[in-house]
């Protein structure tokens, strides 16, 4: 039964391999498409599908304007009935849509809000669309209107309201060139709750930007921004409370709480904001009131408070030498924060180091006083998003420069005590190292502390195309032809992707064993045909071990520039992965 199976795969990959598509298969090495189509595709973001999959959404520039696109992948790597091969158009309307944000609508589908430029440059909107599950457009074509007021509205953010509507907060210009905060309310079913024009925020002197939101878990919100109201010199953090009616909260000021501390020198950026388990919020922000980058956070009560244990101005997270920039937080799931960071300790290079701290502001235990390191690997790392893990933890994403100036894209498991979790590699797991640039990557947490992650991918070397991939809990990239018999659930030992890949000298495959097991290592090329046998019938100890293919047939030959998979048996067990050769 398993060399049947193995054999309908390898011609199930030739076919595809030579149709140019996977847009059908499970997960494959280095990701499934979900868009290849003509034009740029970029801007990568994506929700919960409710199913264990996600609703991935971008800008496409397939027509040769900016337009906002959708798919809906599974948590096999399949993408559902209904929804067209490249993608659903959510708005193909005149003019440039762009910075697409995406949040569940509890049914299996999401609301998509973007930037509209359909009135012409200069006169930004912020419009919504509701997508079903089945990928079919629920409102009017190319989405309602949230905002279409005088002046630029943009960077508009979302999160569900918890009674199947959502919330948006944007940056608005309504009012002359400084930017204010506003926000608006909708249904299921597209009725705005709050002012036709969206609810005031923040409107105070000079400028509020780059807004970031949470939902107070009552039908309202929280919102965190940039404030310059002290000064055009000075940036502070401040947070508003929005009740569901989108009023200020009971004790909130009309302008916000200041959230960093209060000095003569303030310069505090990047918000980050997640909910705790109390209507409240914790905010993570970049400090410099220590004339270098640290990472600060506070955590505020629904009622506006700074809550017991935290410190008035913001709590340290990490103060340690150089620069740390660019937080992000997720909630821990037990009413703190795991916050992920880009870090400059090491050097020139940006590595991510993590930090958690708990609902009363302590660092929780056994996480190192100046945080975790999530990857400390050559070249930098950038654009690092996280998702809670469902036991404390978090599962981070980010591109990855460690091959030289290309990226690629990797994940990393970070558990509650601040380990790396069992089953990942040091310094993460290469989900995508194609040819040419991974970036802007994107994830929703998957069962069992897995993840989905989607990005855009100029592999096809004429514009960027989004590619998703699957990791599961235990750091395993699962592949097609993973499993002997379907339906037979994922093997019991783990096979790392080919190291490097592509590759023109050696290749090292990874694996790990749970027993002593007999193994058999063979290379095949796309038709199934025997090209080298790297181990038969040897006995291996349980644990991590290492195979290296050279390139070269069984004469000992240079093989030829493709595609090749490399099966391992272990006992009754089956794994393949594929490597690309290069001459």
């Amino acid at each position: 039964m398993a060399s049947r199976f193995f054999l309908i795969v390898l011609a199930s990959l030739a076919a595809q391999a030579a149709s140019g598509t996977l847009a059908s298969a499970q997960w494959a090495s280095n990701g499934v498409p979900l868009c290849v189509t003509a034009g740029a595709q970029s801007g990568t973001r994506s929700a919960p599908d409710s199913a264990g999959g996600a609703i991935v959404v971008w800008v496409d520039n397939r027509f040769g304007s900016q337009d906002i696109y959708g798919q809906r992948v599974t948590s096999n790597g399949l993408l559902v009935s209904g929804w067209p091969a490249n993608g659903a158009p959510v708005c193909i309307a005149s003019g440039a849509q762009l910075t697409p944000e995406v949040a569940p609508d509890g049914g299996g589908g999401a609301f998509v809000v973007w930037q509209d430029g359909r009135k012409g440059p200069g006169d930004a909107d912020i419009f919504i669309q509701r997508i079903s599950a089945a990928g079919a457009v629920q409102w009017t074509a190319n989405g309602i209107a949230l905002c279409d007021t005088s002046g630029i509205q943009s960077k508009p953010q979302i999160v569900p309201d918890g009674s199947g509507g959502a919330i948006v907060t944007w940056e608005d210009q309504r009012n002359g060139l400084d930017s204010d905060i506003y926000a608006q309310r909708i249904a299921a079913n597209g009725t705005r709750y709050w002012p036709a024009q969206g609810a005031p925020v923040c409107t105070a002197g000079n400028d509020q930007i780059v807004p970031v939101c949470a939902a107070d878990g009552s039908g309202g919100v929280l919102v965190a921004w940039e404030d310059t109201r002290a000064s055009t010199t000075v940036s502070d953090i401040f947070v508003q409370h929005l009740t569901s009616a989108g009023i200020p909260a009971a004790n909130w000021p009309v302008g916000g709480v200041a959230a960093n501390l209060t000095v003569d020198l303030r310069l505090a950026y990047a918000p980050s904001i997640v909910k705790d388990a109390a209507g409240g919020a914790i905010v993570a922000w970049e400090d410099y009131r220590n004339l270098s980058g640290d990472i600060y956070a506070v955590r505020l009560t629904a009622g506006g408070n700074v809550a017991a244990g935290w410190t008035t101005g913001g709590s340290v997270v990490c103060d340690t030498v150089d620069d740390q920039v660019g937080p992000f937080a997720v909630s821990d799931g037990a009413g703190g924060t795991i916050i992920v960071w880009q870090d400059y300790r090491g050097g020139s290079a940006r590595d991510l180091y993590a930090q958690r701290l708990t609902a009363t502001g302590v660092r929780a235990a056994g996480w190192p006083t100046s945080g975790a390191p999530v990857c400390t690997s050559a070249g930098n790392q950038d654009g690092p998003r996280a998702v809670p893990d469902g036991s404390n933890g978090a599962v981070v994403t980010w591109y990855d420069y460690r091959g030289g100036i290309q990226t690629d894209i990797y994940a990393q498991r970070i558990t509650s005590a601040g380990q790396v979790a069992p089953g990942w590699t040091v310094n993460g797991v290469a989900l995508c190292t194609a040819v040419a640039d991974q970036q802007s990557p994107t994830l929703v947490g998957g069962s069992n502390g897995g993840a989905l992650v989607a990005w855009q991918d100029y592999r096809n070397n004429s514009d960027y195309d989004i590619y998703a991939q699957y990791v599961t809990g235990t750091g395993y990239v699962p592949l097609a032809v993973d499993v002997p018999d379907p339906g037979a659930g994922l093997p019991s030992f783990h096979v790392q992707e080919p190291r490097p890949n592509p590759a023109s000298g050696v290749a090292t495959i990874a694996f790990e064993l749970p027993a002593t097991r007999t193994v058999d290592a063979r290379v095949f090329d796309l038709g199934g045909r025997a090209v080298r046998v790297l181990e038969t019938g040897r006995s291996f100890s349980a644990g991590a071990h290492v195979l290296a293919w050279d390139g070269r047939d069984q004469g000992g030959g240079r093989v030829a520039t493709g595609v090749y998979l490399v099966r391992l048996t272990a006992g009754s067990e089956v794994q393949v992965r594929r490597v690309v050769r290069l001459r």
